[in-house]
């Protein structure tokens, strides 16, 4: 089925479907993939001031399955990137369309097409896309996030790194029993490397849960987890075992003496950064990724050592007081010292409420990303799709708008 080639998202584009993966915009099209998309229509009404203008609604309704009513595919057209706040991107046609957040007034929702927005403009983000699918358990994400980041996966027997005397290395220890490996400790100075033999002539186990997840003989830059239906626990501890070996606790104190903290989780894989970013979302937890681009020594050891880093290193960073609460809540984290800095940090900050008045025009199911910048890439095959009831879904991890008829736009 097709439809007026109104708006587009750029090839490669991202979008969030039902059963807890992410999909590019390409794929869904030809298979027809259901998405993610919001089951009302939001208040986009004009704002007009005086008696009998009636209550706005500010609910945004829930994410749920929608089918694709309608749908254009390779289309060519000139594209924006634009680029958000917390580090997220992406690539629309100018007549792409956008519920924004009004800047004055009431500031309830409005219609934007790309061409109209500009730096500040904000745009939802979800907190309650909470569909995962059912592969994996807790332990099983708990020992592949950590394999990710403090494991070799390259050579011929799996291996980790870490303190012998962590939770991190005991739960190693333990899986690998699970899987009737042995465990041989190498001491290298403060840290042991694990490495996990089994049978000659046998297919190693451990090897063969890192296979089933589609991790084994990823290097560093190359590092992702597969687009396939993970559960909420897989996530879960997965998340868990990357905050043990990638990511670190900090609190801070301003001059006021008001404490401030952050939990973060470092790669050199744009791709794995994005993932995790996005699996925070889903779990309700809002986040920003930054890039820092200094050859710098990175404190938590990529395969083990500490090295000076040549690309750029992705931080996926938690720093709001309500999104470090709910983290908290969720990881179970093993490195005993990270784990205790986190709930002090969390002791520090859990009073901290979010703003909600009328006056916001949102609802706790999302959150408000900022434009930073907005550039032209050229021309570029763009896909479109029709949800209905909202005529909005979610592309890399951002809400925008789909193909309808009849959106009221700024231009």
């Amino acid at each position: 089925m097709d439809t007026e080639s109104q708006g587009g998202v750029a090839e490669g584009s991202r979008v969030w479907l039902p059963d807890g993966s992410a999909r590019a915009i390409e794929e869904v099209v030809a298979r027809r993939l259901p998405v993610l998309a919001f089951s009302k229509e939001w208040d986009t009404r004009p704002v007009r001031y005086g008696a009998n203008q009636g209550p706005r609604d500010h609910s945004v309704g829930e994410l749920g399955p929608a089918v694709l009513g309608a749908w254009f595919e390779g289309i060519p057209k000139e594209v924006r990137s634009i680029r958000f706040v917390s580090g997220r991107t992406v690539e629309v046609a100018l007549d792409q369309q956008w519920v924004t957040q009004r800047r004055t007034g009431r500031k309830s929702w409005e219609w934007k097409r790309t061409d109209a927005l500009v730096p500040g403009d904000r745009v939802p983000v979800p907190l309650t896309a909470a569909h995962f699918g059912t592969e994996g358990d807790a332990r099983e994400g708990y020992f592949v996030g950590a394999m990710l980041g403090d494991g070799g996966m390259t050579s011929c027997t799996p291996e980790f790194h870490g303190d012998p005397l962590d939770g991190a290395v005991e739960f190693m220890r333990g899986f690998a029993a699970e899987y009737g490996c042995g465990v041989r400790e190498i001491p290298q100075g403060t840290i042991v490397r694990l490495r996990f033999p089994f049978r000659a002539g046998h297919r190693n186990p451990v090897t063969e849960c890192l296979r089933r997840f589609e991790v084994w003989g990823q290097r560093c830059d190359e590092k992702r987890l597969p687009e396939m239906q993970l559960s909420r626990d897989f996530w879960i501890g997965c998340l868990s075992g990357l905050v043990d070996t990638d990511g670190c606790v900090r609190e801070r104190i301003n001059p006021r003496g008001t404490v401030h903290g952050s939990v973060e989780f470092a790669t050199v894989s744009a791709l794995l950064a994005s993932q995790v970013s996005d699996a925070l979302l889903r779990l309700g937890v809002s986040n920003r990724v930054r890039v820092d681009q200094r050859q710098q020594k990175w404190g938590h050891s990529i395969n083990g050592y500490l090295v000076v880093s040549r690309r750029p290193i992705q931080i996926v960073e938690i720093s709001r007081a309500t999104a470090l609460v709910r983290l908290a809540g969720l990881l179970d984290l093993r490195v005993g010292y990270k784990a205790s800095r986190l709930k002090e940090v969390v002791e520090a900050v859990e009073h901290v409420t979010p703003a909600r008045s009328e006056m916001h025009g949102y609802d706790e199911s999302v959150t408000l990303d900022r434009v930073k910048s907005i550039s032209a890439i050229g021309t570029r095959n763009v896909y479109g799709v029709t949800t209905n009831p909202s005529g909005l879904f979610v592309v890399n991890g951002l809400v925008t708008g789909a193909v309808h008829q009849s959106f009221p736009v700024i231009r």
